[in-house]
This record gives C-alpha cells, sequence and structure tokens, in this order.
C-alpha cells in the first residue's frame, strides 16, 4: 500500500543490540523506553514495496490442489490482499499489517495482526505446481517487512504486546513464538537473508528465554489458568529449538515437565482456561497445538496432555441421537462451545486434521467427521461444486493454514458410530464418577443409571461465566432434555427474590456419599447458606430438593432443550395442556414428547404451582436439527421445593 515511488533504505537501530546479550545489553538499552525502538531488517529493503498482483480466481486449475491443500485456497486467493493492505511505505511502520486485513482489533500496538507473516511465509515457501508466489521477491519483501514490525513491537525481555505497546501480553507472546518461529523455520528452509535470519532468530530467542524463565509470574502462574497460551508458545519454541543454544532447550524441557504437571487438573482432567474446563479453547486450540508439536516432536508429553483432557471431554460432550451433534455441557470458563455438529458443511477448518493425530483415543474417532463425508467435500470440492471465494478481512487468522505433515486417515462411519457407542453413558451400566479439581476447588459429579444421564458442578466461583449447580438430564436414548448454559440467563439455578442465585456463587458439598449402583443422596449449599440442595439419584428418576429456610418464596429455573419436532406441554391436572412458544400454567410438571418418547419434570407431592416457560435466543446445532433453550421457571410455596425428573425412553 503506497502512494509514492521514492526509494528509502532503511537503517540498522536493534539489530547489534539483539546480537549481544538479549536478556542483558538488549533489556538496558530498551527498559526505559515508553514504546520499543525499531528492529530495522533495513539493508535488505527498498520501499516502497511493491504491490503482489492479485490472484484471479477463475484461472484456479483445482486439479492441481491435494485434498488437504484444498482447504488452504481461500489463504491463497487472499495472499495478495493480505499483502498490499501492508504499511510498505512508511520506514517507521513498515511491515504494519493496517490496511483492514487484521483478525484482531487494528491499533499500531497490537502484536496479534503480525501473526499473518506465518501466511506470506508459507506461500513464499511452499513448493505446488499451482502456487506461482513460491520464492517470489516481492513477496519475500512483504515477509521481511512483517518480521521487520513484528521484531519493532517486542518488549525488551521478550514479550509481545496487544493493548499497549508496554503490555506484556501472555497470548501475543505465545502464538508470536507460534507464527514468527514456524515462519523463520519456514524461511530456513529454503535460504533467507543472512541479516534478516540473525535478527530473527535473535528475537525468537529473546522471546523463548522470556516465556521459559520460572520466574515470570504472568507466564508460569496466571499462565497455567489460560494454558492454551503457553501450550501455543512451547508448541512455537519446539518448531526452532534446533535454531537455539544449549540452554533453551534445557529450559524448554523443564517447563514442559512443568506444565504438564500444572497446566491441567490432575484429579478432573481438563486443560486449565480461567481455572476451569473451557470447551471451546480447549478443542479448537490448545489441542490443535498439541498435536502440532507431538507430531513436530514425537515427544510423549504432549501426547499425554491431549489424552487426559480426551478421558474428561467423553463425559461431557452428549451424543444426540437423532445425530444433530453433541450437546456440550454448559459450564465452560470463556467461550460457548453449547454444541458440536455431527458434520460439517465445509472443509474450510484444519482442526480435524489436527485432532485426528490423537485417533488412538476413541473420543478423536467420535468427536471428528467420517472419512466418507469428508471424502464427499472433496469431491465436490474438486468437481467445482464449490465456490472458492477470498477471506473476510477479519478472518485473515493462520491457524487453519497449518498442515499436517501426513495427511490424515479419518474414521469411517462404522468406525464413528463404534467409537461414539464406547462413551462410558452409551450402554445400561450404572456408575458414578466423581471427579475433584483440588488446586482450584471445583468438583463434578456424573450419575448413570439405567433411565438417565446426570451431572452437577459444585465448588468456588471463579470466572463469573461459571455456572454451578446441576448441569444437563439426559439419556443416550432420548438426547438432552435439561441442559445449562454458561454466560447466559439459562443457567439451572434457585433464583431469589433479590436475584441472588446459586449458580453464581461458590458451593460447598455438606453431606452425602456416592454409590456406584445402588440409590444414593448428596446435598450441597451455597457459600452464604442461603440455599440447600440434596439430590436423591434413583433408577428411574432424579429427586430434587431446594430449601432456602431465610425466603418466603423463591424461583427455580430449568432450562430446557426443545427439539424441532419436541411437543411442550403443562400437566394440569390428569390433562396435558399444550404449550407452544412461551405460556404459563398453575400445574403439577412439565412433560416434553419427542418421538416416542417422554420427558417429565413433576412436582414431588403432586400438588400445582405456578410455573411458566419461555423460549431464549440460545440455541443448540441449526437447520431442521435446531434445539432452543427455554427457560422452565417454577414458583415455590414457601421455603422449599421438591421436583422429579424421569424420561421414559
Amino acid at each position: 500500500m503506497h502512494s509514492q515511488e521514492s526509494a528509502v533504505t532503511l537503517p540498522f537501530s536493534r539489530r547489534t543490540l539483539l546480537r549481544m546479550s538479549a536478556a542483558g545489553v538488549a533489556g538496558i538499552a530498551l527498559a526505559s523506553r515508553a514504546r520499543p525502538a525499531a528492529a530495522d531488517i533495513g539493508d535488505v529493503l527498498t520501499l516502497p514495496i511493491p504491490d503482489m498482483d492479485p490472484y484471479d480466481i477463475a484461472t484456479l486449475d483445482r486439479s492441481l490442489f491435494t485434498p488437504q491443500e484444498q482447504r488452504i485456497t481461500q489463504y491463497f486467493v487472499s495472499l495478495a490482499d493480505i499483502a498490499n493492505n501492508m504499511e510498505d511505505t512508511d520506514p517507521e511502520t513498515v511491515g504494519w499489517f493496517n490496511g483492514g486485513y487484521s483478525a484482531y482489533a487494528p491499533d499500531p500496538w497490537n502484536a496479534r495482526n503480525q501473526e499473518s507473516v506465518y501466511t506470506l511465509a508459507f506461500f513464499y515457501t511452499h513448493e505446488a505446481d499451482w502456487n506461482p508466489y513460491y520464492l517470489d521477491p516481492v513477496l519475500r519483501d512483504h515477509v521481511y517487512a512483517a518480521m521487520r514490525y513484528y521484531l519493532r513491537l517486542q518488549g525488551p525481555e521478550g514479550w509481545w504486546p496487544a493493548y499497549s505497546y508496554t503490555d506484556k501480553n501472555r497470548a501475543a507472546t505465545g502464538f508470536g513464538l507460534i507464527y514468527l518461529g514456524e515462519a523463520a523455520v519456514m524461511m530456513e528452509e529454503v535460504g533467507w537473508d543472512p541479516e534478516v535470519r540473525a535478527e530473527v532468530l535473535a528475537s525468537l530467542q529473546l522471546g523463548a528465554e522470556y516465556l521459559l524463565d520460572p520466574t515470570v509470574a504472568d507466564v508460569w502462574d496466571a499462565g497455567m489458568r489460560y494454558v492454551n497460551q503457553i501450550i501455543g508458545g512451547m508448541t512455537g519454541i519446539s518448531a526452532f529449538l534446533h535454531l537455539m543454544p544449549p540452554h533453551i532447550e534445557a529450559s524448554y524441557h523443564e517447563r514442559l515437565d512443568y506444565l504438564m504437571a500444572n497446566g491441567q487438573s490432575q484429579g478432573a482432567g481438563y486443560m486449565y482456561e480461567y481455572a476451569a474446563f473451557d470447551a471451546h479453547y480447549s478443542l479448537y486450540t490448545a489441542l490443535r497445538d498439541l498435536a502440532v508439536a507431538y507430531e513436530r516432536t514425537g515427544d510423549d508429553r504432549y501426547r499425554q496432555i491431549a489424552l487426559k483432557h480426551l478421558d474428561w471431554c467423553q463425559y461431557n460432550y452428549l451424543w444426540e441421537p437423532d445425530g444433530a451433534g453433541w450437546t456440550v455441557n454448559g459450564i465452560s470458563s470463556r467461550t460457548s462451545m453449547r454444541s458440536l455438529a455431527a458434520l460439517r458443511e465445509a472443509d474450510t477448518s484444519n482442526y480435524p486434521d489436527h485432532l485426528n493425530i490423537f485417533n488412538e483415543s476413541h473420543v478423536v474417532r467420535a468427536l471428528n467427521w467420517p472419512a466418507e463425508h469428508l471424502a464427499a467435500l472433496q469431491h465436490a470440492w474438486a468437481d467445482g461444486g464449490v465456490e472458492v471465494t477470498r477471506l473476510s478481512a477479519g478472518g485473515t487468522a493462520p491457524q487453519n493454514l497449518r498442515l499436517t505433515v501426513d495427511e490424515p486417515v479419518y474414521p469411517t462411519v462404522l468406525e464413528r458410530q463404534t467409537a461414539i457407542a464406547a462413551f462410558p453413558y452409551m450402554g445400561s451400566d450404572s456408575f458414578v464418577e466423581a471427579r475433584s479439581d483440588e488446586r482450584f476447588d471445583a468438583h463434578y459429579v456424573f450419575t448413570k443409571r439405567a433411565g438417565y444421564y446426570f451431572a452437577t458442578h459444585h465448588g468456588r466461583a471463579l470466572s463469573p461465566r461459571v455456572v454451578r449447580g446441576p448441569s444437563f438430564f439426559y439419556h443416550h436414548a432420548t438426547g438432552a432434555f435439561v441442559a445449562t448454559q454458561m454466560g447466559t440467563e439459562s443457567a439451572w439455578t434457585t433464583i431469589l427474590a433479590d436475584g441472588y442465585t446459586d449458580a453464581s456463587v461458590s458451593t460447598v458439598q455438606t453431606g452425602g456419599r456416592y454409590h456406584q449402583s445402588l440409590p444414593f443422596t448428596y446435598t450441597y449449599a451455597d457459600a452464604g447458606d442461603r440455599i440447600h440442595r440434596t439430590f436423591r439419584c434413583l433408577p428411574e428418576c432424579v429427586r430434587i430438593v431446594v430449601d432456602a429456610p431465610a425466603e418466603t418464596s423463591f424461583t427455580e429455573r430449568v432450562p430446557l432443550v426443545v427439539g424441532p419436532s419436541d411437543t411442550v406441554s403443562f400437566l394440569v391436572g390428569d390433562a396435558e395442556t399444550l404449550a407452544e412458544g412461551a405460556g404459563s400454567a398453575v400445574a403439577r410438571g412439565v412433560r416434553i414428547r419427542r418421538g416416542g418418547s417422554t420427558f417429565d419434570l413433576t412436582i414431588g407431592d403432586g400438588g400445582a404451582v405456578d410455573m411458566s416457560i419461555t423460549p431464549t435466543a440460545v440455541t443448540l446445532f441449526g437447520g431442521t436439527q435446531r434445539r432452543v433453550i427455554t427457560n422452565l421457571d417454577i414458583s415455590s410455596v414457601g421455603t422449599s421445593l421438591t421436583y422429579r425428573l424421569q424420561i421414559r425412553p
């Protein structure tokens, strides 16, 4: 992006410092500056950098792409747009992706946007008959400029910023080590300017020294609560470790041991995100990077972290028998993954490829799409049945551009069905799986009986988006009928008159014990001792007693899952009163009919109370398989309420 043709040769400013002690001289020289001085890959660039020729999509020869390469064509046809919208004239900001093609806030200090250097380097180094940009000198200069601005943003201790020039940002640092690091390795394979190489490797060493320093509390204390960022950094370092001095390798292995011991709940199994379980970050980000690192290094520590997390997942991903996919336990800590579709309509994400690296786990074979479906998508693309379009300006983050070394072999439909059937709740056996994360005081109870699969969560409140309390009520033959939803008003909770809810506060188990097959009872209360819950787990139903001793009344909210062909009725006396959309009644319960099955929620003594149902904007799945989360509000009469949940498949 330029408006003049005057040549400008960039001077050196930081290279000498970086070649010296990264943690010493550079730190002293730069620490006092509010904004780090510009790093200059100067001798090799003359400004303005010429624009790249846009790619004509009409000329795309689909026969030249391997099935795995099909999904990167959007990046390929968008490459010139991404490169040409980089600053290529101003010596102060040359290399900054500032022209609107950025996945993050377009601030000059936000290093996350520089991750697109990976995209440029990928096509510069990727030799293929379809790639005219391979070793293209104009593209090379864009790579060098993007690297230059990346280095310019780096802080004196090795971190990268996101929200200000002095923000020691964990995510920007971790993913900077991935995308700048892997770009450097790609350039190493084809050969690159030795001065550029020296600067970039010095920067990566400085970044690695920062991330691997056990005294950096933001990484190794706070960072253990947001582990996808640290896994990302370790994955990046694993790419360029062979280019680093010996002390980096020693620190890397020591910190990887620490990550195994502290970045994951040893009792529950999940990787920490906001010190709890997050379905989205763990599946789409952390597991993908673990797979990249494991495929690259063969280091079994990455595999062990992944398999431990996947073992946790088999209790929290609920297979819907109509084939829609997975209803996900709605207790995530950061981002919402409320459901995971069984099939995708387009082959545009590489996360299934990387997830497949751990396909020894039946959970991976179950969550991934089957080979026959993927082959159909790939054949349709090759035959011209799928339009190739450019990326949106905000959709240029490079994670989907990273290819696996080996083309993955996906499970067949039959193999996937077998894997789904291996989930513990799919059979007729009874069990109780009680898991605890002692570090952050979180506790989970999964109860499987002949008539249902039911879960609860109690413990300390950390993330405001995590909901405590009962989580879901499900049967493998019918699917989920109740599912709590993080970050919404659709939590399974008790609401007092002043708005206080037990889903949003710390809760403590106050009694009871679990039994693998016999009926059992357990209780917990909120930390304020205002709401007490008792769960009685019987062979065919769960009975819940809610007590609020200091209240004259309260509301019990139960988030129902209403499918496209479900009918919902209030149970009024011996009759069913159909409820279409929102409605209310004085009733003894609610019934959902799904095919030949029914779900009943009934008041314990058979009496009638005020009930209302309200469909929400929260949905699971889409299209003809869309479910609507519908809040059932039950008004108590006095200080106590008892109700029962039962599924008749």
